[in-house]
């Protein structure tokens, strides 16, 4: 096709509207439902522009891509509409249509949200494979679209120019991994230790992970050991006129945690196609032949995991003479070892580490069977859990407060990340010691330590469920996070607990004073009350909050009113931090005097 041809070709598209949107999900294996839907757009179906390469090649070469992606944004929003699409949208923008030189902030907000779509419903796909000339005034426009609700996600991360440099000023909502570093991810250990390391990174900066390209059963399991949950691919479906997913692919096996600080035996299965029981040995030697990396092929029938063929065991029986003519034919079965450990998928990386140390006294195990609710899910090894219970706790060591050895600064803020992405409420309570500096003036700084000893050992105890986590900030300042919503009693508990502890360390004199006399931070003598013990509680939705640092100032602010406070308990309706979200509730809590 000429030039002058393809231009007239991509004028009478542009003209008479006939660009033509497909919708592809993205899914939220957690909560098993489609987050949102990518938005893609195509030429008529007998136009030699129909296919999206074609089309916006021809928009580059035709100087009209403004043009082009315009009427692209006016289809997609029309499509939405018509089919009362409420999930998020994705939709995919150049950085030319983002400056200033294309049109006005007003004018790219307006033709964003037509067809009544709500800017926090938007997610503006920035990709990295176009350069950018003016990065400033790109980041500049980008932090004030997400001001006003939109969100914002890079694509195609790992192709482009700009890559953790954009990622780093932006600060996206989403980051989409490349579908080249996804395809065959469960069969190459050069992507997976890429795809691990953007994980890590995204914790790091908080924000959401999207795999593209997911297209085998193989490929999905080994990408949600992992901790990757949103996930779109032809696994789902692929691009349709209309909006729909196939969810079949989400069975009970499929395993659900992630991190490596905190996630369970999951984290370290990785997907092992199984064998049955009546394969051949021979058949068996080829797989362990044509796979150097694996050791032991699980062995499976109805979904129940039987055992382990261990590659050495294969390589003794056939290496004797006639070994491999006599035994090729006969089933895996008669060599399997049935003493395999079988874990299920949340069993904690402890637990499993001390089933196989209890489980041969002479023969640590090279490999464990992951299961859940009994099913085949994936194979861990050892070796792998050794290094990731090292790390765990060479980060444990190196980010734990050194008086009370609780997680520190950075697991707090880590941990707070973690709850904010999995959307659903959960409670951060933020306590504080109140008059604590002139207790350490009057009774010594050791005794304070002990105070702050004492308050570490009250909170681990009175908040010891399952979903309840404690972290020392630093100083007098402790923070805990649980997925209780109505914590106010145990709050009192450990007021009580505080209460009698301290109280014990006055001499007869304070006490009976209720008060003690010591230098102000200006060097003035003044009475101090003796220390009490405030908290400030945030209760925060499944969307209160767009970043730890968001449900940190909120949390010091109910603090600061806590200790402000003087009538035991107030209750106050904060505003939330993020735009277009839902109100936290924020009960701020007092202890008042301890007498």
């Amino acid at each position: 096709m000429t030039l002058n041809g393809q231009t007239q070709e991509l004028q009478r598209i542009i003209d008479q509207q006939l660009i033509s949107t497909l919708l592809q999900p993205i899914v939220d294996c957690q909560e098993r439902s489609v987050l949102g839907y990518e938005v893609l757009s195509r030429g008529p179906s007998d136009s030699p522009l129909h296919a999206a390469p074609a089309l916006f090649q021809a928009g580059e070469q035709c100087d009209q891509v403004i043009s082009l992606e315009r009427a692209c944004l006016k289809q997609a929003g029309h499509t939405c509409n018509r089919y009362g699409v409420s999930r998020l949208i994705f939709v995919n923008m150049s950085p030319e249509l983002l400056l200033p030189s294309s049109f006005s902030e007003d004018s790219l907000q307006a033709l964003l949200t037509m067809n009544d779509l709500k800017p926090d419903q938007i997610v503006i796909e920035l990709s990295e494979r176009y350069p950018v000339d003016n990065s400033e005034v790109l980041k500049a426009r980008l932090i004030a679209l997400k001001k006003t609700g939109f969100r914002v996600a890079i694509d195609d991360l790992g192709t482009g120019y700009s890559g953790l440099k954009r990622w780093s000023e932006i600060q996206p909502d989403f980051v989409k991994i490349d579908r080249h570093f996804i395809r065959d991810v469960d069969r190459d250990l050069v992507k997976k230790e890429f795809v691990r390391s953007v994980i890590n990174l995204c914790e790091r900066l908080g924000c959401r992970l999207i795999a593209e390209g997911v297209e085998t059963l193989a490929e999905l399991t080994l990408l949600r050991s992992m901790g990757i949950h949103l996930i779109q691919g032809f696994l789902f479906g692929r691009p349709n006129p209309f909006p729909a997913a196939d969810l079949s692919a989400l069975g009970d096996s499929m395993p659900v945690s992630g991190d490596p600080l905190a996630a369970g035996a999951g984290y370290l299965g990785r997907y092992i196609a199984p064998l049955s029981p009546n394969t051949s040995l021979g058949h068996a030697w080829q797989i362990l032949q044509s796979s150097p990396s694996i050791f032991a092929l699980p062995v499976v029938e109805n979904d129940r995991p039987l055992g382990l063929l261990h590659k050495w065991c294969v390589m003794e029986v056939f290496s004797s003479k006639y070994g491999r003519s006599l035994n090729q034919a006969k089933p895996v079965d008669s060599l399997t070892a049935r003493d395999a450990l079988v874990v299920e998928h949340d069993e904690p990386l402890e637990g499993v580490s001390q089933s196989l140390l209890e489980d041969d006294l002479y023969y640590l195990k090279q490999h464990f069977i992951v299961t859940r609710d009994g099913r085949y899910m994936g194979l861990g090894s050892t070796r792998s859990l050794l290094r990731t219970m090292t790390q765990r706790r060479v980060e444990q060591a190196k980010h734990a407060n050194p008086l009370s050895q609780l997680p520190g600064n950075v697991p707090v803020q880590r941990e707070a990340m973690r709850r904010l992405q999995q959307n659903e409420a959960f409670t951060c309570i933020y306590f504080d010691i109140d008059h604590f500096k002139p207790f350490n003036d009057v009774m010594g700084y050791s005794e304070g330590d002990e105070v702050i000893l004492s308050l570490a050992r009250q909170l681990c105890a009175v908040f010891d469920g399952d979903t309840d986590w404690v972290g020392h900030i630093g100083g007098d300042d402790f923070v805990v996070y649980s997925s209780k919503l109505e914590l106010q009693n145990r709050c009192e508990q450990v007021q009580k607990l505080f209460k009698l502890e301290t109280l014990s360390r006055y001499p007869e004199a304070l006490r009976k004073a209720r008060s003690m006399t010591a230098e102000d931070r200006d060097g003035k003598l003044k009475r101090f009350p003796l220390v009490a013990l405030s908290a400030g509680i945030v209760v925060a939705g499944s969307r209160s909050f767009g970043s730890a640092a968001d449900l940190a100032a909120t949390a010091a602010d109910a603090k600061a009113k806590a200790k402000k406070s003087t009538d035991g308990i107030h209750i106050v309706r904060g505003e939330c931090v993020a735009e277009g979200s839902v109100p936290a509730q924020v009960i701020v809590f007092n202890a008042g005097s301890p007498l």
